[in-house]
């Protein structure tokens, strides 16, 4: 029997409502084990895994009696743990104080590599995979701003303006709760609201809403704040040097030596100087140049966000390029009497990629021709074109790939064990240790990716070792984010309800403003469902790390047989990161808040 092809409208839309169906999908699975799970006989709520020491829900948690007491578990393996030994963990329990998240089971780590190399080898040679042009297809898209109202809420000039208030206003509390609340950070909300929630939290905001930060970022609200007030900045031009974004790179590597080095998480004064010095940049910037040269050349948040929403589902552009190839005035890019030019010199009519884009909305308030769309789009359409690769940004998507990774490793017993061999190996201080095995880190996986890459063009001389070097950079983008998302689903999911707890006493003074002060949240998830779902976020960025890799190959390299061959070591190299995303979320990691 001869089945029909779906049409291309069919598989646009499917590729467009894919994250939003991956997103509530892993929502209701996530969910679905507390809605489903009996209520506790004992009536306790929540409880204290008396073997790792982690917060569960007592619903949903594995059990064991002892004693004639229910103890409750975070994971089969816990409970196991006590039944060999129940009266020595009754007599010195764990405490929520500290614990060691287990990682997922071996078994389900065998099956995730498996997945992964059948995936690799054999299934995205068979995709009739086009190579597309600069600008790509404007296909696939579904214009929000077509709906009624939209547009005109854009377009409103308090719209940005009221929610920055609100997000300026929640920074600066954070500042207030780092400087004058408590040192513990165990009962401060400055680190958990940072760390856990917003720094975790943007990934999945980038994911599906792109460079939706940047509209709400309180760094920029209070530096155009703080120009308005002074009369306006000296408008100098960005010098032209560092017009690129090698100063963002080396803050974001600088922020996670920090971060990691020197433990800032669980430092509340820290981590507002931290904030507080990003502020001094922006509003220094502000005072000094034109538009928001921060935004676009030195803030790493917004480089990172910027290089990740490439992916990102969202997306501001011409809704006819037509229309813009017609227009004289270019208000979008220079301004107008109802909006101010674009902040990172951003032009509609050739705009073809998230990266700088900051989601500002001026150019809905300036466009004479309501031109710009907000649209939705499938994951990837900004990686899947040629565009124009920089040798700044390639190298920001491998930082990105290696950080990611050196982040999960420094969370394992594995690292303390390397950092103290080195220190008795070198004689080293933990400082020195730490940025040597860093450094290590960061240029062992560039130097892999340098190889894999001259192995690649060995096999397809044509395509030049530099193009494919920075072309299969943007390739790495999938894998790092996904495995970022999985990392920090950890400590969003499982230690981000602690924030119902600090907000009836944020500055660990006593208060109880709320009722909540005392309650012990249980994580939004058990260990079993985060563990499904970090295995998965690791497939599915291999997957469209695949399929960029492919679309890359057959862009540079037109003959099919001398693509595929020279591609075999490029997809030698996202299957080792793959594996080693998998390895990482087996291991044992040291939670943030609990190890406070």
């Amino acid at each position: 029997m001869k089945m029909n092809a779906p049409s291309p409208r069919t598989g646009r839309i499917a590729a467009v409502t894919l994250p939003w169906v991956l997103l509530l999908g892993s929502a209701l699975w996530v969910a679905s084990d507390r809605i489903a799970a009996p209520r506790a006989a004992s009536g306790v709520a929540a409880a204290v895994d008396p073997v790792c020491g982690m917060s569960v829900a007592a619903r949903t948690a594995h059990t064991h009696a002892f004693e004639g007491r229910t103890w409750y578990f975070c994971s089969r393996a816990c409970r196991d743990s006590f039944a060999e030994n129940p009266a020595g963990y009754a007599l010195a329990p764990a405490t929520g104080d500290s614990h060691t998240m287990r990682g997922i089971p071996v078994g389900m780590y065998q099956a995730g590599v498996a997945i992964v190399l059948l995936l690799s080898f054999g299934f995205f040679e068979l995709i009739p995979t086009k190579p597309r042009g600069s600008g790509g297809s404007e296909g696939g898209r579904w214009d929000l701003t077509a709906l009624p109202g939209v547009r005109a809420f854009l377009k409103r000039p308090l719209f940005i303006a009221w929610i920055r208030a609100i997000t300026a206003a929640g920074f600066l509390f954070v500042i207030a709760a780092g400087l004058f609340g408590t040192q513990n950070p165990a009962a401060n909300i400055a680190p958990l609201l940072t760390w856990t929630v917003w720094w975790a939290g943007l990934v999945v905001v980038v994911l599906f809403f792109g460079k939706a930060w940047c509209t709400l970022c309180p760094w920029d609200a209070i530096a155009g704040w703080v120009e308005t007030l002074s009369g306006g900045g000296l408008g100098l031009r960005w010098p032209s040097a560092l017009r690129n974004i090698w100063f963002a790179v080396a803050l974001f590597i600088a922020l996670t030596w920090v971060e990691l080095g020197m433990g800032i998480t669980v430092i509340p004064r820290a981590t507002a100087w931290v904030a507080l010095g990003m502020l001094a940049l922006a509003i220094g910037s502000a005072l000094l140049f034109e538009r928001k040269a921060f935004c676009r050349y030195g803030c790493l948040v917004g480089r990172v966000s910027g290089l990740y929403a490439m992916f990102g589902a969202l997306e501001v552009r011409a809704a006819d390029r037509s229309i813009c190839a017609s227009c004289r005035t270019m208000e979008c890019y220079r301004g107008g009497d109802k909006g101010d030019p674009c902040p990172t010199h951003q032009f509609l009519r050739v705009m073809d990629q998230n990266t700088y884009c900051t989601m500002c909305a001026e150019c809905f308030k300036t466009c004479p021709h309501d031109n710009a769309a907000l649209r939705l789009r499938p994951w990837g359409a900004d990686l899947s074109v040629s565009g124009k690769p920089r040798a700044d940004e390639a190298f920001l998507a491998l930082a990105l790939l290696s950080m990611t990774g050196f982040h999960g490793l420094t969370m394992t017993p594995h690292w303390g064990e390397l950092t103290a061999w080195l220190e008795t190996a070198a004689g080293s201080s933990y400082s020195i240790s730490f940025s040597l095995l860093m450094g290590a880190m960061l240029g062992l996986p560039i130097f892999a990716y340098a190889l894999l890459v001259r192995a690649s063009s060995a096999l397809a001389p044509e395509a030049g070792y530099r193009r494919l070097f920075l072309a299969y950079a943007y390739a790495m983008l999938p894998i790092a984010l996904f495995y970022h998302l999985a990392h920090n689903a950890e400590h969003l999911l499982m230690e981000g309800p602690k924030l119902f707890a600090l907000i009836s006493d944020p500055l660990g003074r006593g208060w109880d403003l709320f009722g909540t002060a005392s309650t012990v949240f249980s994580p939004w998830v058990t260990l079993e469902r985060l563990w499904g779902l970090q295995v998965l976020f690791v497939i599915v960025g291999h997957v469209y790390g695949l399929w960029v890799s492919a679309a890359t190959t057959r862009r540079l390299i037109p003959d099919r047989k001398r693509g595929l061959i020279a591609q075999l070591p490029m997809l030698a190299g996202m299957v080792g990161f793959s594996v080693f995303s998998l390895w990482l979320l087996m291991q044992p990691m040291e939670m943030r808040v609990s190890a406070m």
